[in-house]
């Protein structure tokens, strides 16, 4: 019996192919759009799944306090280094606990093998125990016991090949920042591209100098947990907030500490700061462009249903002459269900094929990685018969039990009247389509003019033409001053200025001490020199800039603070300045001068407390070169730079990257959005005006004879165009009423994460109503005027 019904269903498709076509090109669209979306969501869903205990492993998170003591502050992925020890011994469920340190807090390392340099930014300093709560599969080398000495370093088979080619990696010794020899003891197999920990090299913490120093102060290290099986964690993170306030006087007590498990570090961590992760994902992004993926294949299934519900009509005496001859109401829903299963399976089927361009083009747009091979796993095949299912009770429901359910004679009367439930169905159906495409609209709409205002806002530097060259490897300071020199030489060269870290990356984080707060305010720190103000390009509003030379023996912090730190304190910048402050820099911080606010991290932050500081037993090294170029002549200038560089420091990698590029790099994901919103929402529209066609020529089938009669009555070209376009832009014009408001607040609520954003006007929205109104009436005007001039 299946066989007639197919038969039968390819008859239809035959005969009708304008409708037929629009259908299979509409869902083959859809599905072409939804496998690259569903393939990033499965991707994004499965991150970390490979570590066996992942169930057991916790991050230790820190929330800065406000000054009125409340958690309102910042969360930090990083924590004290004091944390890891006191943990282990004084909170028995936790079985392990591993630090985990970027090189230079983020900068990447130099690194010298042989007569050869390299840049590395995997490179991680951690506790051996990290072995025991993370899964690493060893293929060289001793694993039984990685990073047993103090000097270990153990490699992934990718940095295997780059360091050192062909050759056995074991044993062979790799200097880091010109400085501490490594002897490489084993290789691992490459972390999966879903996990969140990306090592590229790891060696022992206990080899840096900083394991020397256990202190609660300064907040740099990732540190991961894994707790006893069974351990009840909300019990741990009530033992961790003892621990705190036991281990750190009230006075400096500037934070708080929470377990956040591991398996949702990588999805919802997107408001978490100082995470060294390459690999941040967005839980927000998933349900978005899932609900994106579904509103696309909504929108065809609609499609099916609009052009089938409309031909209803025309099947009305077929299925009344089947129902007469003795079809039950089973038979005739079987043989809709076929004609919408042909349809469906030959829209899987070419969506499939397309999928394979959509998936690279996803690629391209995105960033992303996701594989043609995925197509043809089990999950993802098993998803395309699902979706076949879906579609077909879906789009074929409705017409189905509209017809089946008739009796034989209201059918062969054509009781189908105008104005009833299918009628209904199919405005509402064509309001709610367009109602999406205008929430589309006024989204990209808004999305690009944020992205332009983010682009375009003054940002109180100039990080135009600086570039960051890496210092890590310099042996001395004079060898430091010899390339200063010869670079400031470089007539296209304006400045340079050592600096710790760039704005745009992550610097240490202190507190400022005020007597009259119970809790401190958190605040950033960075070690630069003099040349600092010239080279970003400061205003500086107030006193004088960093010294140019420190004595020795002299005790000073010399500090250069931004307005938000003399505003907490109570002072005009002109009062604060020769004032000490208690910022964790010693007993002797003093404030040199005051500079405008500027926007040290993404506009999605407002700006707080910042200084610069100079002396002469530093906690942290200036290991970064800010260097302002005239980019008139770039190339040229770009060569002299390295050719100086590669003279001076002949045994570190030339490591640089332009500030502005960089800066533009933090809102890489919102960029993303915007390229995504722009390409989907334009591919949604054009499936919705697949559909507004078909059923425009539909439509205008129906009314040929009404349309001949007047035309023999004298009426115009304009005049049948504007009777049978009517009623479709009526629905639209409806359509954009329900619109605007679902857009007005969808738009808002994206427009929260940004500190800095523009206001959602009429303009946009008057913009998109008429774009949209536009859109509709030249896809029913095709038609309509094609019938007009018949």
């Amino acid at each position: 019996m299946w066989k007639y019904y197919l038969k039968i269903a390819w008859r239809n498709f035959r005969t009708n192919k304008l409708f037929s076509v629009l259908n299979l090109l509409g869902l083959s669209i859809g599905i072409a759009i939804c496998i690259p979306l569903f393939l990033f969501v499965q991707h994004e869903l499965s991150f970390d799944r490979m570590h066996l205990q992942k169930d057991d492993i916790y991050r230790v998170n820190l929330h800065t306090l406000g000054t009125s003591g409340s958690t309102a502050g910042e969360t930090w992925a990083c924590v004290p280094n004091a944390v890891a020890p006191a943990v282990l011994k004084d909170i028995p469920e936790v079985r392990y606990a591993a630090r985990m340190l970027k090189n230079g807090f983020g900068v990447p390392a130099s690194l010298k093998i042989g007569n050869e340099n390299f840049k590395e930014d995997k490179l991680y300093w951690c506790d051996p125990s990290v072995f025991k709560i993370f899964k690493f599969d060893f293929i060289a080398g001793g694993a039984s016991e990685p990073l047993r000495d103090v000097n270990d370093v153990v490699i992934s088979a990718s940095e295997s090949k780059r360091l050192f080619g062909g050759k056995n990696p074991i044993g062979q010794v790799i200097t880091v920042d010109n400085n501490q020899q490594l002897i490489v003891k084993a290789v691992y197999k490459d972390l999966p591209e879903n996990s969140t920990i990306d090592c590229g090299l790891i060696a022992n913490f206990q080899a840096t100098r900083l394991s020397k120093n256990i202190y609660w102060s300064n907040a740099s290290y990732e540190t991961y947990c894994l707790l006893e099986k069974g351990a009840d964690w909300k019990q741990v993170q009530r033992k961790l907030g003892q621990l705190v306030t036991e281990s750190v006087d009230a006075k400096d007590r500037w934070f708080t500490l929470s377990l956040q498990p591991f398996s949702r570090v990588h999805l919802y961590s997107k408001d978490i700061l100082s995470s060294y992760s390459s690999r941040a994902g967005d839980i927000k992004t998933v349900l978005n462009l899932s609900f994106l993926g579904l509103l696309i294949l909504i929108i065809a299934c609609i499609n099916y249903m609009n052009l089938a519900t409309a031909r209803s009509e025309r099947r009305s005496k077929e299925v009344g002459i089947n129902k007469t001859l003795g079809a039950s109401r089973k038979n005739m829903l079987w043989r809709f269900y076929m004609d919408t299963a042909l349809i469906a399976f030959g829209a899987i089927l070419f969506g499939f094929l397309l999928s394979f361009g959509s998936i690279s083009f996803f690629n391209y747009v995105t960033g992303n990685h996701l594989l043609i091979s995925t197509l043809f796993t089990w999950s993802t095949l098993g998803c395309l018969i699902l979706l076949w299912l879906i579609i077909t009770l879906l789009a074929g429901s409705y017409p189905a039990i509209l017809l089946s359910g008739s009796s034989a004679l209201q059918l062969m009367r054509q009781k189908m009247k105008v104005g009833g439930l299918d009628k209904v169905l199919r405005k509402s159906l064509v309001v709610l389509q367009f109602s999406c495409s205008v929430i589309l609209i006024i989204a990209v709409v808004i999305i690009y003019r944020q992205m332009k205002f983010v682009s375009k806002k003054d940002l109180g530097f100039q990080p135009h033409g600086v570039i960051s060259v890496g210092l890590s490897g310099l042996r001395s300071m004079q060898q430091f001053v010899t390339l200063r020199n010869e670079l400031l030489a470089v007539p296209d060269i304006e400045d340079a200025a050592t600096v710790q870290a760039p704005p745009g990356f992550a610097t240490s984080q202190r507190s400022i001490h005020r007597n009259s707060d119970a809790h401190d305010q958190p605040l950033y720190t960075n070690n630069a020199d003099s040349h600092i103000v010239k080279t970003l390009g400061l205003k500086l509003i107030a006193g004088r800039n960093l010294p140019t030379q420190i004595n020795k023996g002299d005790s000073t912090c010399y500090l250069l603070v931004n307005k938000k730190v003399v505003e907490y304190l109570g002072f005009t910048p002109e009062q604060a300045i020769g004032k000490k402050i208690q910022v964790d820099l010693g007993d002797n911080a003093v404030v040199v001068g005051v500079v405008d606010d500027f926007n040290y991290a993404s506009l999605k932050k407002p700006i707080g407390a910042y200084l610069y500081y100079s002396s002469n037993d530093a906690p942290e090294a200036a290991g970064v070169m800010l260097i302002r170029l005239n980019t008139t002549h770039l190339a040229a200038t770009m060569d002299k730079v390295q050719r100086i560089f590669k003279r001076n420091v002949p045994d570190v990698a030339f490591d640089y990257q332009f500030l502005d590029a960089h800066l533009a790099s933090l809102y890489l994901a919102d960029k993303v959005v915007e390229k995504s919103a722009i390409l989907f929402s334009s591919l949604a529209i054009f499936v919705s005006c697949l559909g507004l066609f078909g059923l425009s020529a539909f439509m205008a089938e129906q009314r040929t004879k009404e349309v001949g009669i007047r035309k023999v009555l004298g009426a115009s070209v304009f005049n049948i165009a504007r009777l049978l376009s009517t009623d479709f832009l009526k629905l639209v014009c409806l359509a954009i009423a329900i619109g605007i408001p679902v857009a007005i607040w969808l738009m808002h609520g994206w427009l929260q994460h940004f500190e800095y954003r523009i206001g959602i006007s009429w303009t946009v929205v008057t913009f998109a109503a008429l774009l949209a109104l536009f859109i509709a009436l030249l896809t029913v005007s095709l038609q309509s005027v094609k019938t007009a001039l018949s």
